[in-house]
């Protein structure tokens, strides 16, 4: 049977394949013309992560698509791992797609209105998250905060991704998990914003309207393979947009809510103030 982690990167494997396949200007159509597939519908399970692809597909795929070192090479290693047959079989959680994703992104992007990230969640502060969760059984909560916690560990590792946070003040506000468990939450991040390759910004209250109410999302880029994808999450589910005309308008969002938001320094100010009101 298929390991979870080989679920999973078979759907990253597609979001990487139908992003490629665009970029080389080819349709479903020519690509199972081409392969003697019949219709479209391998090429539509392979990009949603279906079905297993073969290192003689995948090669060729690389091949129709003009894909050259180094980028075929991290594709490779994907497929390899996708086609691995240990452990048991099941269809991945959203949330694991977005956990490799980010594991391999050179810069992280993201806006939040009304909690942290769990790329900065605490343990004590994710478990409160988790546990009004509707769709985390109860026996899973704890195993969930931990891991989730761990994360963490991808800003403080020695070749870290660039990390720009931009929260709104309420945020900062609801003390998720306790006052206790808030306060040390905002520490924790406290530190991290210290971080040189990390930029944290506050969007206060009085700011009142901007160009992202009510959508909260992450902009990933990847160098290798390149890739811009923009994360949307939901209670059960989650978007990966990657067409340049829908990243493009995340980005341009994010830039301009950088642009709206208190600078870093008068952010930490904030966090700092935020703090000391919970002691």
């Amino acid at each position: 049977m298929t390991s979870p982690a080989a679920t999973t990167y078979r759907v990253v494997l597609g979001i990487f394949l139908r992003s490629l396949r665009e970029r080389a200007g080819l349709s479903p159509t020519e690509i199972a013309q081409r392969f003697g597939w019949y219709g479209v519908g391998k090429v539509s399970k392979l990009e949603a992560g279906t079905v297993r692809l073969t290192e003689e597909e995948l090669t060729g795929l690389l091949d129709a698509y003009g894909v050259t070192e180094p980028e075929a090479a991290k594709l490779h290693e994907f497929g390899a791992v996708a086609r691995t047959r240990t452990g048991g079989g099941r269809t991945p959680a959203w949330g694991d797609t977005y956990k490799v994703l980010e594991a391999h992104a050179s810069e992280i992007k993201t806006y939040r209105e009304t909690v942290l990230p769990g790329t900065v969640q605490t343990e004590d502060y994710a478990r409160a998250l988790l546990s009004m969760s509707l769709t985390t059984p109860p026996s899973e909560v704890a195993g969930a905060a931990r891991e989730r916690a761990t994360r963490q560990a991808l800003l403080t590792s020695d070749n870290p991704p660039g990390f720009w946070l931009v929260v709104a003040e309420p945020a900062l506000l609801r003390p998720i998990g306790g006052t206790e468990a808030f306060r040390a939450q905002l520490e924790r991040l406290r530190e991290l914003v210290d971080l040189p390759h990390v930029t944290f910004q506050v969007l206060p209250l009085e700011q009142g309207e901007h160009h992202a109410v009510g959508t909260p999302f992450t902009l990933l880029r990847l160098n290798v393979p390149a890739l811009s994808i923009a994360y949307l999450e939901g209670l059960t589910d989650a978007n990966y947009l990657d067409h340049p005309k829908e990243t493009d308008v995340y980005t341009l969002a994010f830039d301009r809510l950088r642009v709206t938001a208190l600078d870093d320094r008068t952010s930490a100010k904030m966090l700092d103030r935020r703090i000391s009101e919970l002691k």
